[in-house]
């Protein structure tokens, strides 16, 4: 009997050891495909993506703001061969009427090189100043150079010519970001000129957006050579604020400014203090724009003289036009990641912007209807 029961218990156990068999086997298996965390290798966070988030929207709505208004820094960089064309009437309380037409722009060669460009009024910083006469030789045509582009820098050989005179020279940029969403942008430039003889330009910018629509900006420039007053300055504090016509055709910017320029050498003074607002729209195209910039004065040209306030107006009537070359840039709303919030009471969905829409500020309620 005693057999017989030792037979039962042994056939039973059986599968029981079968079974710790496999799960052990399985365990050691999991254990096997298991690897710890290596702790030199960095994990992304929420709060890093939020952060590039910001950082992307922040640099688009820059960019944006930049081609709009037609910033010569950035449409020295940009891919886009692009044409300018302003007819400009400046009324000034002590100088009178003026008229002028200026071309501006660059032109891409890619037969010659894809780093090669053919530059009209290459004087980059010159938006600082209408009135400005920082080694300002009137129109040209230049060449630039790419000779190195990189995520935060930029290197370019320039030469301009003017008639009878050359401009040789080289052009340095750096740029990046800090505290989230403000933007810097550095820019050296040496240059040498037949007449000015050698001189160099310093540009500091810093970007900060307020809100969906809005950008703040603070600019400072400074040219100092072998033929200059000591170091010519200025320094310009700008608001810019976009939206569209209540039919949402056409875009409406407003640059609202105030900037201070002055010398160092022989005397060091302030040359003029002046306050504005710029107004600038499309109008019938995409590429035509009406500018009117009404200003306030209160400067003084040589050290001896009083200081006097002088009103200035001035309307321009603009043609611009590009063709973008490489599709980097955005041309409709739908495909650009700062163009989805502009003002209109829009009643796009995320559906059509292909993410989350949020309302943007409306700087002005309701739009401007010009």
């Amino acid at each position: 009997m005693q057999i017989w029961l030792l037979l039962l218990l042994m056939l039973t156990t059986q599968p029981l050891i079968a079974g710790d068999t496999e799960v052990a086997s399985d365990l050691e298996s999991d254990i096997d495909e298991w690897h710890a965390d290596d702790p030199n290798e960095p994990t992304e966070h929420w709060v890093d993506s939020g952060h590039e988030y910001a950082a992307a929207k922040a640099q688009a709505l820059t960019q944006w703001m930049d081609d709009y208004f037609g910033e010569p820094n950035y449409e020295l960089e940009s891919a886009d061969s692009l044409i300018r064309v302003d007819f400009t009437t400046n009324w000034d309380q002590e100088d009178g009427n003026t008229n002028n037409v200026r071309l501006r722009g660059k032109l891409y060669l890619p037969n010659l090189s894809k780093r090669l460009n053919l530059v009209f009024n290459d004087e980059d910083g010159d938006e600082l100043d209408p009135d400005s006469d920082l080694r300002d030789g009137g129109s040209n045509l230049g060449l630039v150079y790419e000779v190195t582009d990189g995520k935060s820098s930029r290197v370019d050989l320039t030469l301009g010519l003017r008639w009878n005179r050359l401009r040789p020279g080289i052009r340095y940029r750096y740029q990046g970001h800090f505290w989230d969403v403000n933007r810097y942008r550095l820019t050296q430039r040496l240059q040498w000129d037949t007449k000015d003889r050698l001189f160099a330009t310093s540009q500091a910018e810093i970007n900060r957006p307020l809100s969906e629509n809005t950008v703040l900006r603070w600019n400072n420039k400074a040219v100092y050579g072998q033929e200059t007053d000591g170091t010519e300055w200025i320094t310009r504090l700008s608001l810019f604020q976009r939206a569209r016509t209540h039919e949402g055709n056409h875009r409406v910017g407003i640059n609202y400014y105030g900037s201070v320029k002055g010398v160092t050498d022989p005397e060091s003074y302030v040359r003029n203090y002046r306050v504005g607002v710029l107004f600038r729209r499309s109008i019938f195209r995409k590429f035509l724009f009406l500018e009117l910039e009404p200003a306030y004065n209160y400067r003084k040209r040589d050290p001896d003289e009083k200081r006097q306030f002088a009103w200035s107006v001035a309307l321009r009537f603009q043609i611009a036009l590009e063709s973008n070359l490489d599709g980097k840039k955005y041309h409709t709303p739908d495909e650009d990641p700062a163009d989805d919030n502009i003002s209109i009471g829009s009643t796009r969905i995320p559906e059509q912007t292909g993410a989350p829409y949020q309302a943007a500020a409306d700087p002005f309620i309701p739009a401007f209807s010009l």
